[in-house]
């Protein structure tokens, strides 16, 4: 049964569109909006800088029960924005986690255009490919908790959308939608793996 008021997650591969995503659904829902990427780096809360992956590497710990602070006090709907929400939210609470997904070349597409370094590319690629995220939640959260939503040629709005209609109860949450593997073997392409995984 769901807890009033709702813990909702949306999490996926950095460029999916998270935080977009959360902001409008907070929106739409009159909810609070946690961003873990802005914890981390207003109240301080990470561990060390790791100049060779360029990347921080956030205090799970001590964010948790930031997060966990925030949401205890909360009386609206929760959405929490963050590649490693299911690292941090209790099983608990959660309501549902939404996984984000979208199709590696237009992944890469994004990051290049964020300036991230080829290295950074290429292993958000391998964990995007991999279903990294989505493995993580179904882990953290079980099958039911977990919807997949494969946003590449989605706007915002539908996918916000597909969300409120788990929430609603007119379709039930399902994972297991994407194969970018499949879809890699399919085209050919199966040798770029070798190429990401390096990265990892």
């Amino acid at each position: 049964m769901i807890k009033f008021p709702r813990v909702l997650l949306i999490t996926g591969t950095p460029g999916v569109g998270k935080t977009r995503v959360s902001k409008a659904l907070t929106e739409r829902l009159g909810g609070l909006y946690i961003s873990l990427t802005d914890i981390v780096t207003k109240e301080n809360l990470r561990l060390e800088v790791d100049s060779e992956r360029d990347t921080v590497v956030a205090d799970l710990h001590r964010l948790s029960d930031r997060v966990s602070d925030i949401i205890s006090e909360s009386s609206c709907d929760v959405v929490v924005d963050g590649h490693y929400a299911s690292e941090v939210v209790s099983s608990n609470v959660v309501s549902y986690a939404f996984v984000l997904r979208i199709e590696p070349d237009k992944l890469r597409q994004r990051l290049r255009e964020r300036g991230y370094s080829e290295g950074k590319v290429l292993e958000n690629m391998a964990s995007e490919v991999l279903d990294v995220c989505l493995f993580d939640a179904v882990a953290q959260y079980g099958v039911e908790k977990v919807d997949e939503i494969e946003v590449t040629h989605k706007d915002v709005d539908e996918v916000v959308e597909e969300i409120i209609e788990v929430l609603n109860g007119r379709t039930k949450a399902k994972s297991g939608k994407v194969d970018w593997l499949g879809k890699l073997e399919e085209e050919d392409r199966l040798s770029e793996l070798s190429t990401y995984l390096n990265w990892l």
